[in-house]
């Protein structure tokens, strides 16, 4: 091949890797030199998560995985509903507190976790866990029933899981007193 042959060549080359050369130059630029919090894979914590992480031995998990940021987002969805699953969530003028933390506390969530999937004479049917936390965002909360595997419910489990794992609740386990 003679040079204006091979230089046209490779520049039709070069023409055609230039698209997938500006992603690549992009996206290692938007990970590694940014500084810009919207293109790193970590959230960020909502209060009081690392006392939360330490108290009930969530890093016993993993620090860093699919369980954890299910668990932590579990979390902001408890105590900061409203701010975390506003799609699901009406807000009211005459209720001032409109999180699932107003009206139970984790311990509750696991205990409920390990109690579900039981009888429920005042509906008439087996519920499941996942139900009840539907059934919380549309009734006390006044909003709108999430998908069964959205993570507004999925992650409420995983944090109820973690609870009842630390407290070492078995299936059926009762509150003393009650």
């Amino acid at each position: 091949m003679d040079h204006p042959r091979l230089r046209a060549k490779l520049s039709r080359v070069a023409i055609a890797l230039l698209p997938v050369a500006s992603i690549a130059l992009f996206v290692v630029w938007a990970h590694f030199g940014s500084g810009i919090p919207t293109f790193r894979s970590q959230a960020s914590a909502a209060p009081g998560w690392s006392e939360f992480r330490r108290a009930y031995g969530i890093d016993s998990f993993g620090t860093d995985g699919y369980f954890t940021r299910g668990v932590q987002n579990g979390y902001s969805l408890f105590y900061f509903t409203p701010g975390y699953a506003s799609r699901f969530t009406r807000k009211s003028g005459h209720e001032a507190v409109h999180s699932c933390a107003h009206c139970h506390s984790v311990e509750d969530l696991a205990y409920a976790l390990v109690n579900s999937d039981r009888y429920d004479a005042k509906l008439g049917k087996r519920v499941a866990f996942e139900e009840r936390i539907m059934r919380c965002y549309v009734e006390p909360m006044d909003g709108f029933v999430p998908t069964l595997y959205d993570p507004a419910v999925r992650d409420i489990r995983l944090l109820a899981r973690a609870v009842a794992h630390r407290l070492e609740l078995g299936e059926g386990a009762r509150r003393e007193g009650g």
